[in-house]
């Protein structure tokens, strides 16, 4: 009988095991808790927790978002060739070299084919008086078929310069808008940002005259207030001087560089008026020059 104490205490124990593992968690009838943990295996746990936080990946923080306002996102979002032809995202900032790096990649496909057809038509002009010196020939008349060829692209090619003329006006127009509003968004948004530090200013100089049970803040306090109101109010002034500074600065370069835009359009559809006529009324003379 002695013998058969151990196998049942050995079952009794087994049975209280699997009791804790069907009806520890869900049941509310259980009479058994698991035992307590020790103490080592708690900081061995802890540890192990702590280095797969540190060493996994983080899936729970979310990505910190940029605070930076970010002007013309769309509209400048161009290839940068000083990034590896990755896609510029920083907005409109002149400051910055990327900036101008995807503006220049965007623009030297159209400069480069200005380029070509500026030296192809100085090459075929200098072939042409090359040719007319050298080679000598006796006038002869054209048939009338050449004469309206000539009539029709010369047509073509006016009313071509007349709306390259017009879509240069209009494009002005946009790019003089579009930059006199993204400006006044900046002025604003620094305008209140001023504001805002003014009335910070004011909030402060109000908390010195603060008491509790007719106790006032210590000395030491109020002169820290006074040097950080200082030093807002100065950051204030600062900002809206430096604002209105750089936005009369900022017109009077836009206002220039419309003016010149304007003038060119203008010189190039006076140009091309006047050399339809003279081309009409046979006064070679002047087409030439």
């Amino acid at each position: 009988m002695l013998c058969k104490w151990p196998m049942l205490l050995s079952l009794l124990t087994i049975f209280i095991f699997f009791s804790n593992f069907t009806h520890g968690d869900g049941g509310t009838d259980s009479h058994f808790q698991s035992p307590p943990l020790s103490d080592e295996f708690r900081k061995g746990r802890n540890e192990v927790f702590s280095r797969l936080y540190a060493e996994g990946p983080n899936i729970v923080e979310p990505p910190v978002q940029s605070s930076s306002l970010i002007l013309a996102a769309e509209r400048t979002y161009r290839k940068d060739p000083l990034n590896g032809f990755k896609r510029y995202n920083g907005g409109w900032n002149i400051n910055d070299r990327h900036y101008w790096a995807s503006v220049a990649y965007t623009a030297v496909p159209f400069f480069i084919t200005a380029l070509i057809w500026f030296v192809i038509f100085g090459l075929c002009l200098l072939f042409i008086c090359v040719c007319s010196r050298c080679c000598k020939r006796e006038p002869y008349g054209y048939s009338a078929m050449a004469y309206a060829l000539s009539l029709i692209f010369l047509a073509l090619f006016t009313i071509a310069a007349i709306i390259g003329c017009v879509i240069l006006y209009t494009g002005q127009e946009k790019f003089h808008s579009s930059t006199l509003n993204t400006m006044d968004y900046v002025v604003h948004q620094a305008n209140v940002t001023a504001d805002t530090l003014m009335n910070v200013s004011v909030y402060l100089a109000a908390a010195k005259q603060l008491a509790v049970d007719r106790i006032l803040i210590p000395a030491n306090v109020q002169t820290d207030i006074d040097y950080v109101q200082t030093k807002i109010t100065s950051s204030a002034s600062t900002l809206s001087t430096k604002t209105a500074d750089n936005k009369d600065d900022i017109e009077h370069l836009i206002e220039s560089v419309r003016t010149a835009l304007i003038v060119l359009s203008v010189a190039m559809l006076a140009l091309t008026f006047l050399g339809f006529v003279f081309s009409m009324f046979g006064m070679q003379v002047f087409v030439y020059m």
